[in-house]
């Protein structure tokens, strides 16, 4: 979102009388209207995005599905399924997400995974894609895993949300999926409401919804992520946002990317994957939250963050001007023939 922040007249002249030139005053007179990236996690993010680069597989176009040595979970699902997690390539969830997670910092890379998950010519997943701003049409149905190609090295998977049983239950995924789809419908209340039951499952080291409470006690930090994203997407703040942020990039291993599991502790379990740790990237990815109807903040609301804004940006601008007059401009003190470089590597000002 842009600020529109008015420079005060005397700010402006304060600006132009420091004899700065004229292309520095500029930049330093629109400088407040570029928004910062995200912060303070801005290098756990680029850490995220590396690992994904690195894991991307460009002889296939996509990146695998995880590091994890065990047994992949499709086996015990999926009769003579034999591949690892090195092994499956996921369209959706995990590519999709890496995609859009990847384009703003390396649109190569980006621009192949489209390009590979185009290439197999599959439908949509009927629920993976409201991330972009896209319906997906209600209800949502229950997930249906199909093989999409495979030899003896890999598989490429999609899962689609199209079986015939309706998506119920206490499940913190579906719920963040299905308030994003109301608020591109334009129901904000059925949105905002799923969004706070979703956070009322919050005990302060992960999510008790049903994955959590009833299968393997386990918490699926890829749903903090969603739900962080969601919050964000329809513009509504969460009580314990920042709590739940900070725990999410505890969970990021030391190369980079986010265990997809914790224990009930909140201790991360395991190797990270494609899947959180690009939904992490994309909690900050403005171009996708913008895609998504807002909640009306109150105007004094706005007005305070607008204020603050202002005051901040205009702070570091008078400063970061005070600093190149000093560096550039002759000293009134110092001596006219003298060079200006001699005068800064000399007395007490030398760095």
């Amino acid at each position: 979102m842009l600020l529109h922040c008015v420079v005060h007249p005397y700010v402006e002249m304060a600006l132009v009388n420091l004899r700065l030139p004229t292309w520095l005053v500029l930049l330093l007179l629109v400088l407040p209207l570029f928004p910062a990236r995200a912060q303070p996690y801005a290098e756990n993010v680029a850490k995220a995005e590396e690992y994904l680069v690195k894991h991307f597989n460009p002889s296939i176009g996509l990146i695998y599905e995880s590091d994890d040595p065990g047994q992949h979970w499709l086996s015990h699902e999926q009769g003579g399924y034999r591949w690892g997690y090195n092994q499956t390539y996921w369209l959706y969830s995990d590519n999709l997400f890496a995609y859009l997670a990847l384009h703003r910092d390396f649109p190569q890379i980006s621009n192949r995974i489209q390009d590979a998950i185009s290439s197999y010519m599959q439908p949509p997943s009927e629920l993976f894609e409201v991330l972009t701003g896209e319906r997906v049409g209600l209800p949502l149905h229950n997930a249906q895993d199909y093989v999409v190609a495979k030899n003896q090295d890999y598989v490429v998977m999609i899962r689609r949300h199209n079986a015939t049983s309706i998506a119920i239950g206490v499940y913190v995924d579906f719920w963040m999926y299905l308030a994003l789809d109301r608020a591109l419908e334009g129901d904000l209340v059925g949105a905002v409401s799923l969004v706070n039951q979703a956070e009322g499952l919050w005990r302060g080291n992960g999510l008790y919804d049903w994955s959590f409470t009833i299968y393997d006690h386990m918490f699926s930090n890829q749903k903090l992520a969603l739900l962080i994203f969601a919050a964000r997407a329809i513009g509504i703040s969460l009580k314990h946002e920042a709590e739940m942020e900070a725990h999410l990039w505890s969970m990021q291993n030391s190369d980079g990317g986010v265990a997809s599991l914790s224990y009930p502790t909140g201790q991360k379990a395991g190797s990270a994957n494609t899947e959180t740790t690009a939904l992490a990237i994309l909690m900050y990815d403005q171009s996708l939250l913008s895609r998504f109807p807002k909640v009306q903040q109150s105007t004094e609301s706005q007005a305070g963050l607008l204020l603050i804004s202002c005051l901040v940006g205009l702070a570091a601008l008078l400063t970061i001007a005070i600093l190149f007059r000093r560096r550039v401009l002759p000293s009134s003190h110092a001596n006219a023939s003298e060079p200006v470089e001699l005068r800064e590597k000399g007395g007490v000002a030398s760095q």
